[in-house]
């Protein structure tokens, strides 16, 4: 149930819902019918079509025909096309990091990498993938570029249901810990056209993994 906040209904009922569908409560082909949206949030129905609207154009939810709103599923395509772009924005945000991080953004880099390098092996896949969140959001900080941050965000909701995919694959938290060590470093040192470089090296291998994992699925998909 929505509470009667400053923000507009539609503004919350919005966030509530993307944050649903991150998370995975909403998993991919879920329907979000009408009437069990009004009664979770408690908003009206010209609320919940609103909050709709907007998921759609943001591309976490599709409109079916005959069906209604759907959780959107990935293609291989959009794991392929979502990756390259991610790549290019986490880049962006590291070689401007390199360039103009003051020594505050690289304090606030340094002290969350320290929590996952010390915890990544142990602490459940959710905080991890917090963690994750707050080491980029530390990043565009320190890139002093807003509008990466906002694009990026957008590519990191649309890919939510292959985080924990990625991050939980065997072996991969020291090998993610070694990737972020190097971005750090780069950073630190100032160095913008080693630290887009090992921003890219580390979105490629998580592309790898989430393209062996949208193949497989595809595949079985074939095969039903």
């Amino acid at each position: 149930m929505l509470k009667r906040e400053a923000a507009p209904l539609r503004v919350q009922a919005v966030n509530v819902l993307r944050k649903k569908i991150v998370a995975g409560e909403y998993p991919p082909r879920a329907r979000l019918t009408e009437k069990h949206l009004e009664e979770e949030l408690g908003v009206s129905r010209t609320v919940v079509r609103e909050a709709l609207r907007q998921l759609e154009s943001e591309q976490l939810i599709e409109i079916e025909p005959n069906v209604g709103p759907l959780v959107r599923e990935l293609t291989y395509d959009d794991v392929v096309n979502l990756y390259q772009v991610r790549g290019t924005l986490e880049s962006a945000a590291g070689r401007l990091a390199a360039q103009s991080a003051r020594p505050e953004h690289i304090d606030g880099l340094r002290h969350i990498f320290e929590i996952i390098s010390t915890r990544a092996a142990t602490m459940p896949m959710a905080e991890l993938i917090e963690l994750k969140k707050e080491f980029y959001r530390a990043l565009i900080e320190a890139s002093g570029n807003p509008i990466i941050g906002e694009m990026l965000a957008n590519v990191q909701a649309r890919i939510s249901q292959l985080r924990a995919v990625t991050l939980d694959s065997p072996g991969r938290a020291p090998h993610m810990i070694a990737e972020l060590a190097r971005v750090l470093d780069a950073i630190e040192s100032g160095d913008p056209v080693r630290a887009a470089a090992e921003c890219q090296a580390h979105v490629d291998v998580a592309t790898q993994i989430a393209l062996r994992h949208a193949a497989a699925l595809q595949h079985q998909k074939e095969e039903l």
